[in-house]
């Protein structure tokens, strides 16, 4: 415990007990997640409460999958924080430009996106463009960028989206009118 805090009946944790490697960040223990997403225990603690971090019981502890935690920053724009990012993990930003897709496309997207998310090396967030596609990039820090849209504004978006970056990273745009690969790029 910090001496500092001690008259004041808190305690600070500022880091781990112990140093992990990727393979101890498959389960977290609460103080764990806390720390690794530099919040406090009490803050973690009303996630859970909330139910916005699921808790699994391994062996009479109560845990936090790592998965879990990730799918949870993403939806509340939260940045991940890059010890939960094991190995070679791609996060991939995948932006709306018009609120309509054709139904075919549709399922196609729906299917990539599935088997895309079967596979741990890819997090991947799916958003429409609007007033917070700029908070988005900047709390998912993504990638590579897939642009679906109509033909014609090809150019146009992949200039918008560039000035919001900060950095050099792919954008692929795409006809919503026309068939993609998805897996085929993701290789690459």
């Amino acid at each position: 415990m910090n001496d500092f805090f001690q008259p004041f009946g808190m305690t600070m944790t500022n880091g781990l007990k112990k140093m992990l490697n990727p393979d101890d960040l498959e389960y977290l223990s609460f103080d764990q997640a806390a720390s690794i997403c530099c919040i406090s225990e009490e803050r973690f603690a009303k996630w859970i409460e909330k139910g916005l971090v699921p808790v699994i019981d391994v062996k009479g502890k109560q845990l936090i999958r790592s998965h879990d935690l990730i799918q949870h920053l993403v939806r509340h724009n939260i940045r991940i924080p890059d010890r939960l990012l094991q190995g070679n993990i791609k996060k991939i930003l995948f932006i709306l430009m018009q609120t309509e897709i054709p139904p075919a496309m549709t399922s196609k997207i729906i299917w990539a996106l599935y088997r895309i998310k079967q596979q741990p090396s890819y997090i991947f967030d799916f958003i429409e463009f609007d007033a917070t596609t700029e908070l988005k990039i900047i709390t998912f820090d993504p990638d590579v960028i897939f642009l679906l849209q109509q033909e014609a504004d090809s150019q146009a978006a992949e200039q918008s989206i560039s000035k919001m970056l900060g950095k050099n990273i792919p954008i692929h745009s795409f006809s919503v009118e026309r068939e993609i690969d998805l897996d085929a790029l993701l290789a690459d």
